[in-house]
């Protein structure tokens, strides 16, 4: 708080104009506070330090004797005791506070993870700064909650801003897990019983649905994915007219997962006459077209006929990839006899190639799960459009088992035809947030990021920002064996300040990663 405005206003003309034009002696303040200020003042060098005493004097004494509003309503109950343990060691401690200030995402949620692992709970100390970052990062929530103990989710009560993670303690019934839990515990409940017991989830989200925000209907629909099967189908197809168009998103990308459902098979039937067997001369071949003008009845499964305004692809272009997007990548295999890289060869010699891309990659990402997918992944990896496509290959690399994205890479590495700085791009583009390379992987990275700083790491830092860029995040996927390797690159006197601020960071998410894994390995 500041001092009453009166207090300050004998020192606004000479603040404004400043000593020389304002030679005047400053007023004498009453009581304890004007002796102070004289005391202060009388041996000033000169008008101007005087001023500034004078000021320092007074911003101090408001400080000390400022108060705050005064609080009416009833003191929040208790917080009950914790059932988990929380780290004790002060140096871990210290560690971990600094990766919920200053660390990045990525040592975050391997910090919650490790601790639930462990079956430990976030000190009490770190809970506000790991409370903040939950509120910023909604990725983060889930890894979050399950450690933040009895007094994390109290605190959570207390400000409206941490109230997605005002839930019920990990260990609460499930049943008061799903009527009192946050929107993460009720998601990783219904995910839970989805696993358990299909049939019951659907009929407990059925009952929910009327009840909930589009936002929860949206979230809580895709647990639907775990064990989706033809007993599902009714239920998504009664969803393509939700009054909310993420919900009909989300229920349309689950129908791709059941070819046989209602909509993918009038999808199919829609897209069929535009894609046809031509003979040309003495040859058949394959041939598409886009539609001529939209359907009567596109609006009822959610097509869009009315291209937007920044769409790339012209009308016609757009309404074929609105009905590529609706049908499960198998039809095109059983239809057209083609098998992935034979037709991502063809899609390339039509006129309609960024259509059909975009439309399959859309596909892809949509049924993640579907038997074809890992083919359809490494088609396009191996001959990855040129035109059509505009994405990174890391969301496609996702897609595949890790020990096939590893393979991948190591290939790249071997080649040397990729800069390591785009491939670990990729890397960390491609691995979850919360989980290590493997140790085999990860000494391949640190050889070949030794390699490439063969004497000073500012030498070949300073000029690769992207690679400088890189390196804490490569230090927290890293397998925790090689990190002391990382740990010793080398270093020059003659670093840039943004360097020295890089490298830092690193060697700190260094020492917290083996902290960490030190201490909850014994």
């Amino acid at each position: 708080m500041s001092a009453h405005p009166s207090v300050w206003a004998p020192l606004l003309p000479v603040a404004m104009v400043g000593t020389d034009r304002h030679a005047a002696a400053l007023p004498a303040w009453p009581g304890a506070v004007g002796n102070l200020l004289a005391r202060a003042v009388q041996d000033a060098p000169d008008a101007a330090s005087a001023v500034l005493r004078a000021s320092a004097v007074l911003a101090s004494c408001a400080q000390s004797g400022a108060q705050g509003a005064p609080f009416t309503t009833a003191l929040p109950a208790p917080c009950a005791a914790d059932p988990l343990p929380e780290p004790q060691h002060p140096a871990l401690v210290a560690h971990m506070a600094w990766a919920w200030q200053d660390g990045p995402a990525r040592l975050q949620h391997e910090l919650c993870a490790v601790l639930a692992r462990a079956r430990h709970r976030l000190p009490a100390s770190l809970l506000p700064a790991a409370l903040e970052q939950g509120r910023r990062s909604i990725a983060l929530r889930s890894r979050l909650l399950p450690v933040l103990g009895t007094r994390g989710l109290w605190l959570a009560t207390l400000r409206d801003d941490w109230h997605y993670a005002a839930g019920v303690v990990a260990e609460a019934a499930d049943e008061a897990r799903w009527t009192d839990g946050a929107a993460e515990q009720r998601q990783a409940f219904l995910t839970q019983e989805r696993a358990q017991d299909p049939a019951a989830a659907r009929e407990r989200l059925r009952a929910a649905l009327p009840e909930l925000g589009a936002k929860e209907r949206a979230e809580l629909l895709g647990a639907l994915a775990v064990n989706i099967s033809d007993a599902d189908a009714a239920l998504l197809d009664s969803l393509r007219a939700d009054r909310s168009r993420e919900v009909r998103q989300v229920a349309l990308a689950l129908l791709l997962r059941l070819p046989t459902a209602a909509h993918p098979s009038r999808a199919a039937q829609r897209l069929a006459p535009l894609v046809r067997h031509e003979r040309a001369l003495l040859l058949k071949h394959w041939v598409v077209q886009a539609p001529e003008a939209p359907g009567e009845d596109w609006k009822a499964d959610n097509l869009d006929a009315t291209r937007p305004q920044h769409e790339s692809l012209g009308e016609r272009g757009w309404w074929l990839y609105q009905l590529v997007r609706q049908v499960p990548l198998r039809w095109w295999t059983e239809h057209t006899g083609m098998n992935p890289p034979e037709l991502l060869k063809w899609a390339a010699g039509t006129d309609w190639a960024e259509a059909l891309l975009r439309g399959w990659r859309d596909v892809l990402f949509a049924a993640p799960d579907a038997p074809e997918v890992p083919t359809w992944c490494r088609a396009l990896l191996d001959a990855w459009p040129a035109k059509g496509l505009r994405d990174e290959t890391s969301a496609v690399l996702a897609l595949l088992p890790a020990a096939e994205r590893e393979q991948h890479w190591q290939r790249q590495l071997a080649s040397g035809q990729l800069p390591l700085a785009q491939l670990l791009s990729q890397v960390l583009g491609a691995w979850p947030l919360n989980e290590s390379l493997s140790p085999e992987f990860s000494q391949a990275l640190a050889r070949a990021l030794q390699q490439r700083l063969p004497q000073t790491a500012a030498g070949a830092l300073r000029d690769d920002f992207l690679l400088r860029s890189l390196l804490p995040d490569l230090c927290c996927a890293l397998h925790p064996g090689v990190l002391g390797a990382v740990a010793q690159l080398p270093r020059s006197d003659d670093e840039t300040p943004s360097l020295t601020n890089t490298l830092q960071t690193a060697m700190q998410v260094i020492a917290t990663r083996q902290a960490l894994h030190a201490h909850f390995s014994t």
